[in-house]
């Protein structure tokens, strides 16, 4: 009798570890993205506290409240700096890369993941074999490609560069997502008389948009932090992007640190205000399974 209440007391036993385990399980990972999320915001915080101190607040007494909130450090830095220039440069920098590379990474990804043909892997390999290379390796020849297009000191310059460094990740990621559309959808579609150019249009493209969205996100955002290109291409102040023109409140003997810090925020908000208002979009992308490594 004891070995029976015995026995059937420890699956209840085991269950309830179990179910202690599985509770626990939530309360790790909520941990784990709070440390994370403080990793990333303290420091952004930080900054935003500091935009609004002096130069003798800033580096005498960094940790210290205030005494005056110096407001005037933006309106001195957005006109000082040129900021309003600068990130229209780079708005129209990021727009333009995002725009060139989901119309060819698409296409070749269209290409390379509906179709069989002679060469087909070797084409893939050949546009996803950028990803092993780092730009400063080819950083001469593009500025001597660059050159040679008397195209110095334009934002045509940054584009065409941020574009094609850029194609190599989307291609990989839309040919693995177009990859997982039944095929049945694009016989129907011929069955009905329809050529490559409406399949893809009409029928993979609309079912792809959240890796569209995912490649749009990611490239803008690389674009708009790009440093080394635009300042390898761009010496004209006019033409020059938000993270080059910043360096303006660097001088060589001294820095206007409380301008230059309001300057930083200034321009981290376009992205942060436009990633939030995608956050949902780019989250219903990632969680959606069409991204299929």
């Amino acid at each position: 009798m004891n070995q029976t209440s015995g026995a059937t007391r420890r699956p209840g036993r085991a269950s309830r570890r179990g179910a202690g385990r599985a509770g626990a399980a939530p309360f790790v990972g909520h941990t784990v993205l709070v440390i994370a999320s403080a990793i990333v915001l303290v420091p952004l915080l930080f900054v935003v506290y500091l935009s609004i101190k002096d130069i003798p607040g800033i580096l005498g007494t960094p940790l210290s409240l205030p005494t005056k909130v110096h407001l005037e450090n933006y309106s001195q830095s957005w006109s000082e700096g040129d900021l309003g220039q600068f990130l229209l440069n780079t708005l129209i920098v990021a727009g333009a890369t995002v725009a060139v590379i989901l119309l060819v990474s698409s296409l070749a990804a269209f290409v390379i993941s509906r179709y069989r043909f002679r060469g087909n892997q070797l084409l893939y390999l050949f546009f996803v074999s950028g990803l092993a290379l780092p730009i400063q390796i080819i950083a001469l020849p593009i500025f001597i490609l660059i050159e040679n297009l008397q195209l110095l000191n334009t934002l045509t310059a940054l584009v065409l560069v941020f574009a094609s460094g850029g194609i190599s990740y989307s291609v990989f990621i839309l040919v693995n997502y177009m990859r997982s559309i039944p095929f049945e959808l694009q016989e129907a579609a011929v069955m009905d008389g329809a050529g490559p150019l409406r399949i893809y249009w009409h029928v993979v493209l609309p079912l792809v948009r959240p890796a569209l969205g995912i490649v749009a996100v990611f490239q803008f955002l690389t674009a708009w932090k790009e440093f080394f290109l635009p300042l390898l291409l761009i010496q004209d102040p006019q033409n020059m992007t938000v993270p080059v023109g910043i360096l303006s409140f660097v001088g060589e003997h001294t820095t206007a640190w409380q301008l230059l810090l309001a300057g930083l925020v200034i321009v981290s908000l376009p992205t942060i205000v436009g990633f939030l208002l995608v956050a949902r979009q780019f989250r219903r992308g990632l969680m959606s399974g069409g991204v299929k490594m």
